[in-house]
């Protein structure tokens, strides 16, 4: 497909160029610009949307909230001069949402443009393109990556104020592509664990506050009817003092009010006084009004590691119960008001979470076992990795497709990680381990490197608590991968000698040297790139000795994928002729694995590049940038745009060079590649 642009090239695979810019690839269809993350000149959708004015108007009870409001209108006013950002905080509940939308609807007036999205689990590309269709583009309009809609997004909304309400967001990361960039616009973002937006964007936080007595007589009045309160002014007195201000607890006892027509309110208060001085009566109360099954429900989110939200599946599995059922009880405590439903998945508030918990019992070990056990399962059809039935003989992976494995432990990894800490409390050393080698996948693409640190270094601790070297040398090996993300060089290099002690057979052998290898190989590329040379050859020439060794040791041992990644990796520091059947030869044997063969292409580009076949390279590097997006292989493709700057540098094509340095930054800013943005913000300092 075509997106039409603004251009200012008008060279074609290394052509006559004006203006110092070229195309140094091979496509179907071109998109050529200064710079694809910043400066595209999109144009209009074929059909543009009527522009969106419409906030949800504010529950008829509702009140209480004006100083929240005021609150939210200074920080806007504040900053007319920019885009403006503020954070709602509050437990799940409370009515975050309710406030965001009430304040829009107050003032649309200031805004050209509403819109309004949901975030929970979504892969940012589908927000984006629910955003871009809002205001008139087509899926056959939109670009496929995330950072190429995230542009188009920044372009359109170039053009007017945009009041954009975020819910149910997880991270800053999730928020970063959807920002829009006229001056005037206001983002309102409902979540948690979004420091970033504050220390990037100077965003500012709103906390809710507990209701007063009138507001919290008038939610319970607007759930029960005005009439049954009336009738019983003692006993509603006294459900305003028990619930303290708490939406949370106001609403669960309002539903219950609901949900029992009959019940006088006097009982419900007689239930509640009969938990005496318990913290939270009125759930116990809503608690003791549950179905057996409910009460299991209940229960299985108060064991639940961390606070992130849960599938179906995942109740259904660890209660034993039918995938059916499970939904219809989940569904009935949304109704009483003791979870919610965050599109399709589930979430309990703080203030339940603490109330269930209490009533859990042993049920956190099954919780942790589901997750330890069906995710590793998962985990080897997203990268099989075979080490799993190495370390548990007997362990099969079942049959999942690769893209679906891959999405469900990304989904999950929250729930995941707070599932490790949580085994290693519980001293559950072979869950630890387990969920350390599932979340591998995650991880080993370098985006959450002190999440992977923290990670592998309790798996190694629980495996040596369990006497288990295989695993333990595994847990140091991803321990070393992440120092080597974090470039602590000389602690990744300890890892791996470890690694190379506890091996008890040559194949573990061969890993521990091959991974000793990189370790010297990547800080060797860092100090040539930067031009320390004297440097770079003595930690290139050790890695070369170290590879060597590894492609030996799987030459001896005559495993065939192995003796493909040995060359592989063989091929990053060896002459570009030796590199370059080194690289068909693993291509053969590892062809069918779609992350290596990124790989692959990546090092056959760079290698052509560094052999002075620069117009080779560059394409074969310009077309792995596809696959290594939809993998999420993202330090891939900033180190092939780096590559292709290089080349094109070169060449003395300045603008060019420039134009993909920039690419690859924004790739690493956006995905939070630290380190490579530093790297390439020093080398663009050149231009």
């Amino acid at each position: 497909m075509t997106f039409p642009v603004a251009l200012d090239w008008t060279s074609w695979a290394g052509e006559t160029v004006r203006d110092g810019n070229y195309f140094d690839g091979q496509a179907d269809t071109v998109l050529q610009a200064r710079n694809i993350y910043g400066n595209v000149y999109f144009s209009e959708p074929r059909e543009p949307a009527v522009p969106s004015l419409q906030a949800a108007a504010p529950p008829e009870h509702y009140r209480n909230n004006e100083s929240q409001l005021a609150a939210l209108t200074r920080i806007h006013d504040e900053a007319l001069d920019r885009v403006t950002i503020a954070i709602v905080r509050g437990a799940p509940g409370s009515g975050r949402t309710t406030l965001c939308e009430t304040w829009f609807h107050q003032h649309l007036d200031g805004f050209d443009r509403f819109f309004s999205v949901r975030l929970g689990h979504r892969a940012g590309t589908d927000v984006l393109a629910e955003l871009l269709s809002m205001v008139g583009y087509q899926p056959d309009e939109m670009p496929a990556s995330l950072e190429a809609r995230s542009a188009m997004w920044r372009a359109q909304t170039a053009k007017f104020r945009v009041g954009l309400l975020v819910d149910d967001a997880l991270s800053a990361a999730e928020v970063k592509p959807l920002l829009p960039t006229r001056a005037g616009s206001y983002v309102l973002v409902v979540g948690s664990g979004l420091a970033a937006l504050q220390s990037r964007y100077s965003a500012r936080e709103v906390d809710l506050e507990p209701l007063s007595r009138e507001a919290a007589l008038g939610v319970l009045s607007a759930l029960v009817g005005e009439e049954r309160f009336t009738a019983e002014p003692e006993s509603r007195d006294e459900l305003i003092r028990i619930c303290a201000g708490s939406a949370a607890e106001l609403n669960v006892a309002g539903s219950l009010l609901r949900r029992f027509p009959n019940w006088p309110l006097g009982r419900l208060i007689a239930r509640i006084r009969q938990k005496g001085a318990l913290a939270s009566p009125v759930f116990d109360a809503a608690y003791e009004s549950l179905s057996q099954d409910a009460r299991a429900v209940y229960r299985f989110f108060g064991a639940h590691p961390g606070d992130g939200d849960v599938r179906p599946e995942t109740v259904a599995a660890v209660l034993s119960l039918d995938e059916f059922d499970a939904e219809e009880v989940l569904q009935d405590l949304v109704e009483v008001k003791l979870i919610e439903d965050v599109g399709g998945r589930y979430r309990i508030s703080a203030l339940a979470r603490l109330h269930a918990a209490t009533l859990a019992g042993e049920l956190s070990a099954a919780v942790i076992g589901y997750y330890a056990r069906h995710s590793l399962a998962v985990a080897e059809n997203a990268l099989p990795r075979n080490w799993a039935a190495k370390v548990w003989p007997g362990f099969t992976a079942g049959s999942f497709d690769r893209a679906d494995a891959r999405a469900w432990l990304l989904d999950e990894q929250a729930n995941l990680a707070a599932a490790t800490e949580a085994a290693l409390l519980e001293g559950a050393h072979e869950d630890v381990i387990r969920l350390a080698m599932a979340l591998w996948p995650v991880y080993k693409d370098g985006s959450y490197p002190i999440e992977l640190a923290a990670v592998s270094q309790a798996a190694a601790q629980a495996a040596q608590a369990a006497s288990m070297p295989l695993a333990e040398g595994l847990a140091r090996t991803q321990l070393g991968f992440a120092r080597m993300q974090r470039r602590e060089w000389s602690a990744a290099q300890e890892e791996f000698a470890k690694v190379a002690e506890l091996a008890a057979t040559p194949g573990e052998h061969a890993s521990a040297v091959e991974s000793l290898g990189l370790a010297c190989f990547e800080p060797g590329l860092l100090a040539r790139q930067q031009g320390r040379f004297e440097e770079a050859a003595r930690l290139l020439e050790q890695a070369e000795v170290h590879l060597r060794r590894s492609l030996e040791l799987a030459e001896e041992i005559q495993d065939e994928r192995r003796l493909a990644l040995a060359r592989m990796h063989l091929a990053k520091v060896a002459a570009p002729e030796e590199a370059a059947v080194l690289l068909a030869r693993a291509e053969r044997e590892l062809g069918k694995e779609p992350d290596n063969l990124v790989k692959i292409r990546l090092w056959r580009g760079r290698k052509l590049i560094e052999a002075g076949s620069f117009e080779d390279g560059a394409a074969e590097l310009a077309e792995l940038d596809s696959a290594a997006e939809q993998l999420g292989m993202h330090r891939e493709r900033i180190a092939a745009l780096r590559s292709r700057a290089e080349a094109a540098l070169a060449r003395g094509f300045r603008e060019q060079a420039k134009a993909h340095a920039e690419d690859a930054l924004s790739i690493a800013q956006l995905r939070g590649f630290t380190a490579e943005a530093t790297d390439l913000l020093i080398w663009l300092e050149q231009f």
